[in-house]
């Protein structure tokens, strides 16, 4: 894939909203926090787990999911012979060897964080954040990501009122959506929205954090 290079700009935190689609947001793995200038090579490891052709390797560091609670052991059942070991059924190899899929449809459900900034209490991009937009249109158009679909999906820190911050958070996520499908051809049937406002902060001990407040992108597969 041909990278295209941007100029390199300073990016404001922001913050975006979520509907009913929230449950697959919640479900997908935890969302990787890049920089406020990542590479189209950054946004493709942490988006497709793995950068383009040309890039150089990258290892994207994943927050870990959530622990889950153990399960509570089994009650005690009186002593009874073990059940026999079923023996290992051979399953023969099919012929020939399947074409690789895309890689947007092997890595659905990775998601990463970005640092989109927006004129206050409003949905308009500021100008030094375009660049990292663009960055993301290119990926979204690239060969290796023509079968994906995406869900954009905004958060706010805990400063205001939840109603109003998940309205803001889904107007700037709509934005988001609007910028990519005007200014990069993005199909705006590959492009889900949802505003979450306060409700999945980063850095949930620090709610009115300036780091909770961040756009984050969801591969959904093809």
């Amino acid at each position: 894939m041909q990278m295209r290079m941007f100029p390199t700009i300073g990016i404001l935190a922001a913050g975006l909203v979520l509907p009913a689609a929230a449950a697959l947001a919640q479900s997908a793995a935890p969302a990787v926090p890049l920089g406020p200038n990542p590479s189209e090579c950054e946004i493709q490891a942490a988006l497709f787990g793995a950068a383009g052709p040309g890039c150089p390797p990258i290892v994207m560091k994943r927050p870990p999911p959530p622990p889950v609670a153990a399960a509570s052991p089994p009650a005690q059942t009186p002593a009874s012979a073990p059940a026999p070991t079923p023996a290992p059924v051979a399953v023969p190899a099919l012929p020939g060897t399947p074409p690789d899929p895309p890689v947007a449809a092997l890595k659905a459900g990775l998601r990463a964080a970005f640092r989109i900034g927006f004129d206050f209490n409003s949905a308009r991009i500021r100008p030094e954040s375009r660049a990292v937009l663009d960055r993301i249109g290119a990926v979204m158009t690239a060969p290796e990501a023509a079968t994906a679909r995406f869900r954009i999906v905004g958060h706010t820190d805990a400063v205001g009122g939840d109603a109003a911050n998940r309205a803001l958070s889904q107007r700037r996520a709509d934005a988001v959506a609007d910028y990519l499908a005007e200014q990069h051809g993005v199909r705006r049937d590959r492009l889900d929205t949802a505003g979450m406002g306060a409700r999945e902060p980063l850095l949930p001990k620090k709610p009115k954090a300036a780091e909770n407040r961040r756009v984050e992108i969801v591969n959904l597969g093809g």
